[in-house]
């Protein structure tokens, strides 16, 4: 009877931290683009950002999430995927190095800074000064010391809070706020030049 009782309640248990077919569905139609684009970032690659992406959701199905707080999924999903691109470095053994000579859109995935001109035309200097300070700012971003970069991304491009950029990367908020102030500071350093005085 006891054998059976805790039977039982393993089985319950484990279907607690399972998630449904349409719970799956739902997390990864919400956060699907969020999670590619956040691998790209990191990665700089495309073939190695859709690794990191199918890596991510297979970990997911693997080990769901012990809650299912909408508040906490994302910063979850994103901690899944930062362990697993640090776990990629290490299999590399090879420290990251920013080429700057590398175009913009083999750091941020095709069509990232495609224009949008569906507003009308653009004179064709200010569509060059824009394509100019796109691929500035790209070419920024990527100079950024490997720490920086994922605290920038994170948080101005994915828009995560200070608090959950911690929970994420595993640094206390104080730090994480003194990475991202390094980062606007080699970001405002390299952008200087489109800045006028």
């Amino acid at each position: 009877m006891l054998k059976n009782t805790v039977k039982n309640s393993q089985t319950e248990a484990s279907a607690n931290t399972t998630l449904s077919q349409n719970e799956f569905d739902l997390l990864y139609d919400t956060y699907k683009s969020a999670v590619y684009s956040y691998a790209c970032y990191l990665t700089r690659n495309e073939k190695e950002a859709e690794d990191l992406f199918q890596e991510t959701w297979l970990r997911i199905v693997q080990s769901p999430p012990e809650s299912k707080e909408i508040s906490e999924l994302k910063s979850w999903v994103f901690t899944i995927t930062t362990n697993l691109y640090r776990d990629l470095l290490r299999k590399k053994k090879v420290r990251r190095t920013f080429l700057l000579e590398k175009s913009a859109t083999s750091y941020l995935g095709p069509g990232f800074f495609a224009a949008d001109t569906r507003q009308g035309k653009i004179h064709a200097s200010r569509e060059t000064d824009r394509v100019d300070a796109r691929n500035a700012i790209a070419l920024a971003l990527a100079s950024l010391p490997e720490k920086l970069h994922r605290v920038f991304v994170l948080k101005e491009i994915e828009g995560f809070k200070y608090m959950e950029i911690s929970r994420i990367l595993d640094l206390p908020v104080g730090t994480v706020k003194s990475m991202m102030h390094r980062a606007v500071r080699r970001m405002q350093q390299e952008l200087a030049v489109f800045c006028p005085e």
